[in-house]
């Protein structure tokens, strides 16, 4: 969902970098990058790994949610281009789509509806619905299992280098869209595609989709 379905990744490193200087610490680009696709309770462990103990991570939460909601309210976050005009057109095939994402499934929720995308899918898998979060396989392939298609029959969207190795480990189709880094030479040869843009992305996403019905 984040950065592939919804530009958030850069208002949600903005968040947490503000947030935290308020709190007298500072979060590098770096820092944010290595964070990225990790499910909730991995993400604190990782927080607290590089921000040390002194680190105020319980205001640290209360204050980034609240500078999430105002962005989400002030309709900061908005769908990816190419992506609303994918997901009609997967909708008029009755392609069955899924979001499987590392975010609470409530907060999920949430960015979906005020991005209007919601209603598209079929199914939202959180980081908080399975016991192991990316990049194990297992939010793809429980979100796979919930529109009933096995997930060597999926497409899976990512950005991140965590959440290609989820859905490589599923055993999905990857198409990997870089966010805010460039993948690695050895992190390019897991997916099936890097392609430059979610606009790319949604063309190619056609193209394999027809491909397959043909």
């Amino acid at each position: 969902m984040d950065g592939v379905l919804v530009n958030s990744e850069p208002v949600i490193r903005a968040c947490a970098q503000e947030t935290a200087k308020g709190l007298g610490f500072s979060i590098t680009d770096e820092t944010y990058v290595s964070w990225m696709g990790l499910p909730s309770a991995q993400l604190r462990h990782a927080i607290g790994s590089s921000m040390g103990p002194k680190f105020p991570m319980e205001e640290f939460y209360e204050g980034y949610k609240n500078r999430w909601r105002e962005k989400l309210k002030a309709k900061e976050i908005l769908a990816n281009p190419g992506i609303p005009s994918l997901l009609k057109q997967l909708h008029s095939l009755l392609i069955p789509m899924a979001v499987a994402t590392s975010t609470e499934s409530g907060q999920a929720l949430e960015t979906l509806r005020t991005t209007e995308l919601l209603n598209y899918f079929d199914v939202v898998v959180g980081g908080n619905d399975v016991k192991n979060g990316k990049p194990a396989p297992d939010i793809f392939k429980s979100a796979a299992e919930a529109i009933n298609v096995s997930p060597n029959q999926c497409l899976a969207l990512e950005d991140s280098e965590i959440g290609v190795r989820s859905a490589v480990s599923a055993g999905t189709h990857v198409i990997m869209i870089p966010d805010l880094i460039e993948p690695s030479s050895e992190l390019r040869k897991l997916p099936n595609h890097v392609v430059a843009s979610t606009v790319d992305a949604s063309r190619l996403v056609i193209k394999l989709i027809k491909c397959e019905m043909e």
